[in-house]
């Protein structure tokens, strides 16, 4: 199959170009990775970009499945429940995504089954094609006409050849077909290295791309994911099998950091290649603030610090993804290299507690669900705050921190009704009584938060209301407010629209700060979050 050109295209009715990123021979070879970097060296020449994932699982969204499958559920400003993924795409292009940006097998056929159901296929048999992948096409035409970018990147989730992900190649091949002189197909897929006999072997990437071909999309880019730089002969013979420019075929081997990706695909071209098929002028670059702190990268730090992660879902670093690089990114502007230690909340008690903790400098009581592992992490939270050890606990955290707080108020059975039927719920559903159905039922995205003078955590935004994101079901009883505070602990920051509580801190203490919200998915690599920076900062404080 020859490569599409753009010569003798009709003109099509908008101005808005398709960036299509699909995998190839195994998942978790950087699609999400190559779609945000893309999108980040596009933005630094002054495109408006907008991202979106279309996952082939069947769950309406991923707010039910298990973290240890599919790592945590990042959550937009507008309240969608999304892939992982988004969390690149936001860091790497510091724009605001929405609902839209995150499409799933599931969510479609409801869509379609919704249709069905009012009548509006005029009695037609409902088949994959054309009902499904119309579905796709409707959606990304949809996606372009709100949001209006330039450049917007579709990552499609799965691996080529999968049975799950056929639906969206064909959706993308007939968009393609439709719209020859907007659509652009890159394809990440690995090449492995054999050590018995020293050498790169093409044929799973070669399968792949016969595999697309087939599927009637012949990649105008492909990027080959290896451990290490790929010689120029294997470059020419995937060039060759592919019919595609050597200078389209890229070697992009492991990074010590994901922030790197961008200029590398800078200096390896992908961008003037790309502005070359769309015949769009190049322009100016301008990536001086990513240069920047991508230097930051590696310099030598002052400071070594050491930090517990406390959760449910430690097995699987992926499932706290957002919280762990909101970190990271604050100890580069804090010259700080963090040392993590996963420590299962479930293995906490009062008697270990100590070991466990013995050479740790600051905790994170990190989100969950669920009964398992709470009261490790209720133990966690009362031993440092007895022992001055800088704490910050994030939705759940925070929930710990105050039923510690209201057992030692004399609240003896002080619990949560998520995680008991008995016992004095100063944690509750406040808004929504629905137990039943655990899905959609979450108070989710953006709200206004006000800060209360004189704290803590006025003093590290800034600012008297701020806008975090939610994900979370239950929250603080109003009615024992009262009975939780004193002098020392205190509920300091509440949401401004549902008079909700969303801070609790503690003063005369190095850093003992909970917050309902998620401040994990405001953070980005050129705009750290105030918090994350100003609890690393306690830490530094104390061990210097």
């Amino acid at each position: 199959m020859a490569q599409r050109t753009r010569k003798n295209n009709k003109k099509t009715k908008n101005n808005t170009k398709i960036i299509f990123v699909t995998g190839g021979v195994i998942s978790g070879i950087g699609k999400g990775i190559t779609a945000s970097s893309i999108g980040n060296i596009l933005k630094a020449r002054g495109f408006k970009i907008f991202m979106q994932k279309l996952d082939c699982y069947l769950n309406i969204d991923p707010g039910v499945l298990s973290p240890y499958e599919h790592g945590e559920v990042y959550v937009t400003e507008d309240g969608g429940e999304t892939d992982l993924d988004l969390g690149h795409y936001e860091r790497f292009i510091d724009e605001t995504l929405t609902k839209e940006s995150n499409y799933t097998t599931g969510k479609i056929y409801q869509r379609i089954f919704e249709n069905e159901r009012k009548g509006k296929y005029n009695g037609k048999t409902v088949q994959m094609v054309p009902h499904f992948t119309n579905e796709i096409m409707k959606i990304i035409n949809s996606t372009i006409e709100k949001n209006k970018p330039d450049f917007l990147i579709v990552e499609i989730g799965g691996t080529i050849g999968d049975i799950e992900s056929s639906p969206f190649i064909k959706a993308i091949s007939e968009y393609s077909f439709r719209n020859p002189d907007t659509c652009y197909f890159v394809h990440v897929t690995y090449v492995p290295w054999l050590n018995a006999s020293k050498e790169f072997k093409t044929k799973p990437t070669q399968n792949s791309i016969s595999m697309l071909l087939s599927g009637g999309i012949n990649p105008n880019m492909i990027l080959l994911r290896s451990q290490n730089p790929i010689n120029e002969d294997i470059i020419d013979k995937i060039s060759n099998l592919s019919y595609i420019k050597k200078e389209c075929v890229i070697s992009v081997y492991d990074f010590d950091s994901v922030y790197r990706v961008p200029l590398y695909l800078e200096s390896q071209g992908v961008c003037e290649r790309i502005l070359e098929f769309f015949s769009i002028k190049p322009r100016k670059s301008n990536f001086k603030d990513w240069e920047q702190f991508v230097n930051k990268l590696v310099e030598p730090k002052k400071n070594n610090i050491n930090i517990a992660m406390i959760g449910k879902y430690i097995e699987l670093e992926d499932a706290y993804k957002s919280i762990k690089e909101a970190l990271f990114i604050s100890g580069i502007y804090e010259n700080a290299n963090i040392n993590f230690d996963w420590i299962s909340a479930e293995s906490i008690e009062e008697k270990n507690i100590a070991l466990k903790l013995r050479d740790i400098d600051g905790v994170v009581i990190l989100p969950g669900f669920g009964k398992r592992g709470f009261e490790g992490k209720v133990t966690a939270v009362n031993y440092t705050r007895k022992n001055n050890i800088p704490t910050l606990g994030i939705c759940f955290g925070m929930q710990a921190m105050t039923i510690n707080q209201a057992r030692l108020k004399g609240i003896k059975d002080a619990t949560s009704s998520e995680i008991s039927d008995k016992g004095t719920f100063v944690l509750d559903i406040i808004v929504g009584k629905d137990k039943e159905n655990i899905g959609g039922t979450l108070r989710l995205g953006a709200d206004t938060i006000c800060l209360k003078d004189n704290s803590q955590i006025k003093r590290i935004y800034e600012e008297s209301e701020i806008s975090e994101r939610s994900r979370h079901r239950y929250e603080v009883n109003p009615k024992y407010i009262s009975k939780i505070e004193d002098k020392e602990f205190k509920f300091t920051g509440y949401n401004k629209s549902k008079n909700l509580i969303e801070v609790c801190e503690l003063e005369n203490h190095p850093f003992y700060i909970g917050v309902q919200y998620h401040p994990e998915f405001n953070a980005k690599p050129l705009r750290p979050s105030k918090l994350f920076s100003a609890f690393i900062k306690s830490i530094i404080k104390i061990k210097n």
